[in-house]
């Protein structure tokens, strides 16, 4: 019970870890399509060198920040693109500073850094459908089972406490799986159509757009979107990761 108590006030952050897309059809050179546009392996070649390149080595005291990898480059990349598209079908108007220097602060990086960028626009976006989503009523069942299935999965909760950890989740937190679910549900909904792939090698992909906290204080995605899954596509037709 002590657990379950524990469990039911863990750290909820609203918050990006846009998590990329999927499939490459037939052609390796592909790291994704959004419909008929291709992100190609070079164009992520190009975004990665540069954030590699430019990293800023933590200061004596400091924790060093997150590696950038290929796979983050080809989420924020992708989430960029397609969050700017389900903005644009909300008829919302992002804000005119999209808080680059945050982004940079948090990365590590120079704030001209396309990666930084890249990554402060989709974190924008997200931000702007939490915003413009319900924050009242109660979470269903479904995305009740899934935030604690996450939990349980990185094991911050014990899978037979299911009932414990509903009763017990403040109403803040509840409110907070309702409007990242209705975001969620609402990027499916116009991502939908858009016939969107990802190299199989950057799966599975997805957009987190809420996230919680761990005990150890690493941040996990809690509600997520998926993104781009296409098992008709053989990992062979991939060449090899680099």
């Amino acid at each position: 019970m002590q657990r379950a108590r524990r469990l039911a006030s863990v750290a909820v952050v609203a918050s990006l870890a846009v998590a990329g897309l999927s499939a490459c059809r037939s052609e390796p050179s592909v790291a994704a399509y959004i419909g008929d546009t291709k992100i190609t392996e070079d164009r992520v070649d190009a975004v990665f060198d540069e954030a590699r390149a430019a990293a800023v080595p933590a200061r004596e005291g400091e924790a060093p920040a997150p590696a950038v990898t290929r796979g983050d480059v080809v989420n924020a990349l992708v989430s960029a693109d397609v969050l700017g598209k389900v903005v644009k079908a909300r008829n919302l108007t992002p804000p005119a500073d999209l808080n680059f220097e945050q982004a940079a602060s948090d990365l590590r990086l120079p704030a001209t850094a396309e990666y930084v960028r890249l990554y402060a626009t989709a974190k924008t976006y997200v931000s702007l459908l939490r915003q413009d989503a319900p924050a009242t009523g109660e979470p269903t069942e479904a995305d009740m089972h899934q935030v604690f299935d996450v939990l349980v999965a990185n094991g911050e909760a014990d899978a037979s406490q299911f009932e414990q950890f509903k009763a017990q989740l403040p109403a803040q937190n509840k409110q907070l799986v309702t409007s990242a679910a209705a975001v969620r549900n609402e990027i499916n909904e116009v991502t939908g159509p858009m016939k969107i792939r990802v190299n199989p090698r950057y799966q599975p992909a997805s957009i987190s757009v809420l996230e919680f906290q761990t005990q150890n204080g690493a941040v996990r995605p809690l509600v997520t979107a998926p993104l781009g899954a296409d098992d008709t596509v053989p990992v062979s037709a991939v060449s090899g990761g680099r």
